[in-house]
């Protein structure tokens, strides 16, 4: 190293003045392009680091707002399979004669099962439900007690038709109801 540091001194104290000034203004240039170069780079990859950390920290941000909201889905799907499985036990055409006991309507009720299907662990079927020469009120009564109770079920359709009997108007009442039933439950039940 001292020998190199040697004939560099020879070198530069061999030049004039004016080769000396060059020379050192010329060292300097590339000094301060290398240290501008390596600003330059180290500037990008510091950039690029940064946009990488924002990229990163708004996946964070997207995946703890879809972790809360899966924990919320989860506990909703935790309540729906106990109401679930506190009726499992009742069969809808059950359920439905009861309701029109309540009311008095049972003697013009008929209650088919007309399909089955399962959705995963869920599965439902969708029964026919007839109601011949009752009044507005009961039919309203009938579907409250139905809605209101809190049985797994949906109205998916219903027809009205009015017909006249003895001068007053009743209706003949068919309904699509569905209910619902978690299969689990289905085979723990006896």
């Amino acid at each position: 190293m001292n020998m190199i540091k040697d004939r560099f001194s020879q070198l530069v104290a061999t030049m004039s003045p004016r080769d000396r000034w060059l020379f050192m203004g010329l060292v300097l240039t590339v000094y301060g392009s290398l240290l501008g170069g390596v600003w330059y780079m180290g500037h990008g990859l510091l950039q690029d680091v940064r946009s990488r950390i924002d990229g990163e920290e708004q996946t964070l941000a997207s995946l703890s707002g879809l972790a809360s909201d899966q924990k919320d889905a989860s506990g909703e799907v935790t309540r729906i399979e106990a109401e679930l499985k506190k009726n499992a036990g009742t069969d809808l055409s059950t359920f439905v004669e009861k309701a029109a006991q309540k009311i008095g309507i049972s003697t013009s009720l008929q209650v088919r099962e007309r399909e089955t299907s399962a959705d995963g662990n869920l599965e439902s079927k969708t029964f026919s439900v007839e109601v011949q020469k009752v009044s507005l009120q009961q039919v309203k009564d009938f579907l409250f007690e139905l809605e209101s109770t809190g049985y797994p079920l949906k109205v998916t359709g219903a027809r009205f038709k009015t017909t006249t009997l003895a001068g007053v108007k009743v209706l003949n009442v068919s309904l699509d109801i569905t209910a619902f039933r978690l299969i689990e439950a289905a085979t723990e039940t006896p």
